[in-house]
């Protein structure tokens, strides 16, 4: 089941880059920064046209309009916890599986540890054809809490 954003995909007349879409956000969060809003989300995907090997790009905004380009980010309560396990596990070289399990794993060990997290995990591969969603779980639903965190 692969989905487009819906602000287009760069090759459709009005489609805009993933650069533009977290740029039109931070603007939209530094001109509203007096209302104390509270927010930290990443923006991520592919560039298309012109060069076809782009890599993903990925923006993370804050609720001052601050707008960071970077590899990879974790957002939220829990993030520290998330960035523990990503920051000593990932490689650059990991299958896509690999991949999504380590994106599990950080998420369910940052849920375990922050009581400000949520108890819901979705995963999602943004793709150069798309995103789909790969794995969902509803923690209250698990029975042993701690041999999920290992």
């Amino acid at each position: 089941n692969n989905n487009s954003d819906s602000i287009g995909d760069g090759n459709e007349i009005g489609g805009i880059s993933v650069a533009r879409a977290s740029r039109l956000l931070s603007n939209a969060l530094y001109q509203n920064r007096h209302l104390d809003l509270s927010v930290g989300t990443m923006i991520m995907g592919y560039d298309h046209g012109g060069k076809s090997d782009r890599p993903p790009s990925i923006y993370y905004v804050d609720n001052t309009g601050q707008r960071l380009r970077g590899e990879m980010f974790s957002v939220g309560s829990g993030s520290t916890f998330a960035l523990g396990i990503l920051d000593t596990e990932r490689r650059y070289d990991m299958s896509e599986d690999e991949a999504i399990s380590l994106g599990i794993k950080a998420i369910r060990h940052a849920t375990f540890r922050d009581g400000y997290s949520g108890g819901y995990i979705g995963v999602y591969i943004i793709t150069r054809d798309g995103w789909r969603k790969v794995f969902s779980e509803d923690l209250a639903l698990s029975a042993d809490f701690s041999s999920d965190i290992q």
